[in-house]
């Protein structure tokens, strides 16, 4: 943990300093309180030779006093500029903390993304993240005060009793062993609880994501039941981790009050002894010692019990900090993109690393503003395709060349900036519609937004059908507009970046035949100098286009023309005839 803190909290360090010098100060200084009082009953009142009477030195009690007074000012003032600096350091760590972890899981390759869920990123950006910053919060004062004052105490007891301070030297060892044993079982459960809030966190958004398809099925009591088990793990774990740290409590008030035992106890014995006698006014400023160690370490408890805790985030936090994509980005590359010429030359690719190949042998050419599209059953790897160009995955074998160049030899940011993508099941945010247009491209002007909506086909309803046209509010997910508008108001999104490659990846799966067919066209007229990629299951979206690709279980059977490819690959034949029967 320290290690993780000592890194993000450099550019805080005067935060750190300010806050830390003043705890001290304000540890020392509620420290000599106790100090001053013994000085009053040792030297401010005098018993006189009768033994009877005493004698009381106003002067100076009065000056002690002052002193006593200042010190409990001081001390508050410490206080209040500890808090607020406390406060910023530690909101600033977990700024930055959140700030790179965010910048790393946005540099996460897919196969990355494919080992981590997206509940648990969540859970460790967010619940993690905070729990890290409110132990700094919360920790700050008795984990630096708590050594300032059990050194300080035992310093004093030491020049003041060297016997009774025997009791201390015994009493505070013995408290640190115990507080280890207990956190050392207890960080376990832990860090079961935070895997326990990420199957609830997964559960949760499956649950809200998917209400459609519940109440559609009418599923709402086998959702609530199965929420209900992974609670109930959560409540059990907690409660065992609770029972442990319940066990810290009584264990330091058992010794605290041994110790005022051991003190009173001594005391008696010693001050039996005449070369003793001393001892039974320094009584009472060790057992207002052992009242603030009490204190100290009931607040060192919590510290101990919120590292328990923090110590599991940090775990998980670190995880995500130690993933390494196996995407090398090229950052330093200065080739630039030129006509979009894209060549697979004997591409073979498996999610898992090994040789069970979801693409084998692959290979083509797509000339700059060729009209291209990819077909094939279900599970036949098409869009895996894409993702290949895209760098989301890198080739097992062979490589994807643009202009003659390895894609590998471009930056990330060049080669998907000149990649524009619209894929079948959009998204847009909660924003705008002409902003979620500008998306790629925030300084487009609207006459560069209009003009790529109306290739797109959804000028006309946006204008005509939406309250506000262009200024209508997206709602979450887009779910204020029907499919076919969001695929086109994506595409819309995509075209207006005029990339050098244009993929289409199932775009048109809601769009009506005549909308699909006039979107084509415009495509083919506006767009005839960018290279379009176009992925359906459907013929009649791709049967006019330059060539077909025809993959089957990540295979390329054909590359041809609709004619062309109806004659020779029985399995293009058989999904045009099926598509076509009645027709």
């Amino acid at each position: 943990m320290w290690k993780l803190l000592f890194k993000y909290s450099k550019p805080y360090k005067k935060e750190f300093f300010i806050a830390l010098i003043t705890v001290t100060f304000e540890a020392a200084l509620e420290l000599s309180c106790p100090f001053l009082m013994n000085l009053i009953l040792q030297d401010g009142i005098i018993l006189n030779p009768d033994g009877l009477t005493y004698t009381i030195d106003v002067p100076f009690l009065i000056t002690i006093s002052i002193i006593m007074v200042v010190c409990g000012i001081l001390a508050f003032v410490f206080g209040v500029i500890f808090a607020k600096y406390v406060a910023i350091y530690s909101k600033a760590v977990g700024y930055e903390i959140r700030k790179e972890e965010y910048k790393k899981i946005s540099s996460y390759s897919f196969r990355n993304l494919d080992n981590i869920s997206t509940s648990s990123l969540l859970t460790r950006l967010t619940n993690d993240i905070q729990i890290i910053s409110d132990t700094i919060s919360n920790s700050f004062r008795p984990l630096f005060r708590s050594p300032v004052m059990m050194i300080g105490t035992l310093i004093v007891a030491a020049i003041t009793s060297p016997e009774l301070s025997l009791v201390f030297f015994i009493a505070i060892p013995l408290l640190a062993l115990i507080m280890f044993f207990i956190v050392k079982n207890a960080k376990p459960k832990f860090l079961q609880i935070q895997k326990i809030v990420d199957k609830m966190n997964s559960t949760t958004k499956e649950d809200i994501v998917s209400i459609r398809t519940i109440k559609s099925y009418v599923k709402e009591n086998y959702e609530v039941e199965r929420f209900k088990k992974i609670n109930e793990q959560s409540r059990q774990i907690s409660n065992k981790a609770s029972g442990i740290n319940a066990l810290m409590m009584p264990a330091q008030e058992l010794v605290l009050y041994a110790t005022i035992v051991g003190i009173l106890f001594l005391g008696g014995y010693l001050n039996q002894k005449p070369e003793f006698a001393y001892i039974v006014l320094s009584i009472s400023m060790f057992l207002t010692y052992v009242n603030q160690l009490l204190a100290t370490v009931q607040m060192f408890t919590n510290v101990a019990l919120q590292f328990n805790r923090a110590e599991a985030s940090v775990i998980r936090v670190n995880q995500v900090f130690d993933v390494n994509s196996e995407l090398i980005d090229n950052k330093d590359s200065t080739l630039k993109i030129g006509n979009g010429n894209v060549t697979f030359k004997n591409v073979s690719f498996s999610y898992s690393n090994d040789k069970n190949y979801v693409l084998s042998d692959i290979n083509f050419t797509i000339n700059n503003g060729d009209f291209i599209g990819i077909v094939g059953q279900t599970g036949s790897s098409k869009t895996t395709l894409i993702n290949l160009l895209l760098r989301f995955y890198d080739v097992s074998e062979g490589e994807i060349l643009i202009d003659g160049n390895n894609i590998k030899n471009y930056s990330l940011h060049e080669l998907r900036e000149n990649i524009a993508v619209s894929f079948q099941n959009p998204f847009l945010f909660n924003d705008t519609v002409k902003n979620n247009i500008k998306w790629g491209k925030k300084d487009a002007t609207d006459e560069e937004v209009y003009k790529a909506a109306k290739i797109a086909c959804c000028y006309d309803f946006i204008t005509n059908d939406l309250k506000d046209g262009f200024d209508t509010m997206i709602s979450e997910g887009g779910t204020n507009l029907s499919g076919g508008q969001r695929q086109r108001v994506c595409l819309a999104r995509a075209i207006l970046l005029h990339p050098k490659i244009l993929i289409l990846d199932d775009s048109f799966s809601a769009l009506d035949r005549l909308t699909e067919t006039k979107v084509k066209e415009n495509l083919k007229r506006e767009c005839s100098d960018i290279t379009k990629i176009v992925i359906s299951q459907k013929i009649s979206t791709i049967k006019d286009c330059d060539n077909i690709i025809v993959l089957e279980k990540g295979h390329i059977t054909h590359i041809g023309t609709h004619s062309y490819l109806n004659e020779v690959d029985e399995i293009y034949k058989d999904i045009n005839a099926i598509q076509n029967e009645g027709l």
